[in-house]
């Protein structure tokens, strides 16, 4: 597949891990190679969509460094202890001149190529302006959204959801049905980062 080049991906990498009880998620092993969690997601986002912006505000120091060689932006969100949508926010206003943005987990490590794949092709031929792929009923990550939203975005409070702006235009967004359980699974406590490593180990 062609990459993205008019699509910048968002990869959210800012939270405190506050459920993890005490360890970074971001930096936790993962994979063969044990690779920190947020290097894995970013290494597959790059692989298909030039433009990669990774928003970090907790312990950005540490994850930084990881990153350098990716080739991605890095953008940091004073104001990540405020809630997840000020971390979209920041990453969407680094986004200048994206025709739309594709909303990634930094916690998301079972995320695959087929399912990044379709939701970029069909966000490249729908007439809609949201994409959310979903599996067993439930939507999840990564979402992609047309910079016609940009401002509703922009001006969401921090105590919403994205789900305030995707819940609000149902006429407008494509739900499309992928065979990939990953986008519904994020590293959120210990027993998720346990299952979810044997599971893709």
């Amino acid at each position: 597949m062609r990459k993205a080049g008019s699509i910048a991906a968002v990869v959210l990498a800012a939270g405190m891990s506050t459920r993890m009880g005490g360890r970074l998620k971001q930096l936790l092993p993962f994979g063969a190679d044990d690779r920190p969690l947020v290097e894995v997601v970013v290494s597959r986002v790059r692989e298909q969509i030039d433009r990669v912006i990774v928003v970090l505000g907790h312990r950005a120091d540490e994850i930084s460094p990881l990153l350098t060689d990716y080739g991605v932006e890095l953008v940091i969100n004073e104001h990540y202890q405020e809630g997840m949508v000020t971390s979209v926010q920041c990453g969407i206003r680094a986004a200048v001149e994206a025709r739309g943005y594709l909303i990634c987990l930094g916690d998301q490590p079972g995320l695959n190529a087929q399912t990044l794949t379709l939701v970029l092709e069909r966000a490249a031929h729908t007439r809609k302006g949201i994409v959310i792929p979903v599996c067993d009923g439930h939507g999840g990550h990564p979402i992609y959204l047309s910079n016609h939203f940009r401002a509703e975005i922009l001006d969401l409070p921090h105590d919403v959801g994205l789900n305030a702006v995707t819940g609000a235009h149902l006429t407008e967004t494509e739900r499309i049905q992928v065979p990939d359980e990953s986008i519904l699974i994020d590293v959120d406590t210990p027993q998720d980062y346990d299952a979810t490593r044997y599971r893709w180990n």
